[in-house]
């Protein structure tokens, strides 16, 4: 091969090369339509106050589901047309594959002071769906509100119960992790409100910022399988949705990323009885993404 041969030959590869290696990344304010996978390795607690009637002056007990370790798949998407319009959203479930539920009963009702440790284990699944606008779209920054629509499930299982807090009658003796005694099943809808922004750090990588407040709607079960039976409660409250993802463009379509993911939710229900819970609950994690985007 001659020297001419040789620099015809690169000059056919280099383009080839450069498609790869991101020359071709699509800029921020061009329209696409982008699907992919994750995964999510998370944490969580949900735990909650019961009251002795609709007020915060008598505390029966206190029930706290506890390092909640759940690995879930989920799918995702966000479609994005020339004059600025998005649709975005995923879903997502899996397992809740271990944890611990500390139930705890307080005197005057329970005396003495009971406090039980139980294993866990459930499932978990969630979804969104948001449309919004990006008021700021160029090559490497694309800003936009959004309004969505939400809903996280959970359902815990709680198996055994050892006496830790020295009350005599309680599970003692202690039951063994073999003998389930208690399920939480809670559905939350809701509400969402707000941003989600994409920066390219360089050429090949992209920084995308999710948050939203969200108005939640809680329906819930707690279900003692030996003892009181089944308890529906329902309440509102509020929280927050945070997703943080840092993507590697390889080509103008491939991208594979890492990222975080917080939600949070205070709600406050009543039962059937008309006794009064405040519910805390929070997840959170490590995301793993691979993406493709169609232009």
């Amino acid at each position: 091969m001659n020297l001419r041969q040789l620099v015809v030959t690169l000059g056919t590869c280099v383009p080839l090369v450069n498609a790869w290696a991101g020359d071709g990344v699509p800029s921020l304010d061009q329209s696409g339509f982008e699907v992919g996978a994750r995964y999510w390795g998370s944490w969580g607690q949900n735990g909650y106050n019961y009251y002795g009637d609709t007020t915060t002056s008598l505390l029966v007990s206190r029930l706290t589901y506890k390092n909640l370790m759940a690995n879930t798949g989920e799918v995702y998407f966000r479609g994005d047309v020339s004059w600025g319009a998005f649709v975005k959203g995923f879903i997502g479930g899996g397992g809740i594959n271990s944890g611990q539920l500390l139930d705890e009963d307080f005197p005057p009702l329970t005396v003495p002071y009971s406090a039980t440790t139980s294993d866990t284990n459930g499932t978990l699944s969630y979804g969104t769906i948001d449309v919004g606008y990006s008021l700021i779209r160029q090559a490497n920054i694309r800003l936009g509100p959004f309004v969505g629509y939400g809903r996280w499930n959970e359902s815990i299982t709680a198996s055994g119960c050892t006496q830790i807090g020295g009350n005599p009658d309680i599970c003692q003796p202690a039951v063994p992790t073999s003998v389930a005694l208690v399920n939480e099943t809670d559905h939350w809808n809701l509400l969402r409100l707000g941003a989600t922004a994409d920066v390219m750090l360089g050429q090949h990588v992209k920084l995308t910022a999710d948050a939203a407040y969200v108005r939640a709607f809680q329906n819930a079960v707690d279900d003692h399988y030996y003892t009181f039976g089944v308890d529906p409660a329902s309440g509102t409250g509020n929280g927050v949705q945070l997703d943080a993802m840092l993507a590697y463009q390889f080509s103008n379509a491939l991208n594979l990323g890492v990222g975080a993911r917080w939600w949070h939710l205070d709600t406050n229900a009543t039962d059937s009885f008309d006794q009064l819970l405040t519910y805390k609950t929070d997840r959170y994690g490590v995301l793993l993404q691979g993406g493709y985007t169609f232009n």
